[in-house]
């Protein structure tokens, strides 16, 4: 039984629903590589509530990220000093972090069905120095993860209710 199927057991219990999917959302932000928008489609919550929870659940698990990420940084940095080719990939996905930053993160964790946990690593984890400072600030990177949680639960809403899929 997987984390789907308990939570379509509590599909009628609005509060145990929206606590099993705030933890959900945490743990797909942090480890679990499968998307978040299915458990926006529950007849029995107010919609807004469920991205206000899908929200919220992104910004906490985009503070466990930040934090991980920070901490593997120079681990990350010491096993990949070998290979030409790791080292070109590492440099590219660095600069991408660095050019786009706060915006290109909102951007992807916009997006529909974007598997959170590859793409808040990449961008913690590569979050450089810049001046001393790191070049995405924790309570930012959090505050971005929030604010594009709503926008992609408001585009699921919004595409569920063109597509005729009524939520409430």
């Amino acid at each position: 039984m997987d984390l789907l199927d308990i939570l379509s057991g509590f599909v009628q219990d609005p509060i145990s629903y929206s606590i099993l999917f705030f933890v959900y959302v945490i743990l797909a932000a942090v480890i679990l590589p499968i998307p978040v928008e299915i458990g926006l489609f529950n007849p029995f919550i107010n919609p807004v509530l469920l991205i206000f929870i899908l929200s919220i659940g992104k910004g906490i698990g985009a503070l466990i990220v930040f934090e991980i990420g920070i901490k593997l940084r120079s681990i990350f940095k010491k096993l990949v000093k070998s290979p030409k080719i790791t080292k070109k990939i590492i440099y590219y996905c660095e600069r991408f972090v660095k050019k786009y930053g706060y915006f290109g993160l909102f951007i992807i964790m916009s997006i529909p069905l974007m598997i959170d946990s590859a793409s808040l690593y990449l961008f913690s984890v590569l979050n450089s120095r810049k001046n001393g400072k790191r070049a995405m600030a924790r309570n930012w990177f959090v505050l971005i993860n929030i604010f594009a949680g709503a926008v992609r639960g408001g585009i699921i809403i919004i595409l569920a209710y063109v597509i005729g899929i009524r939520l409430v």
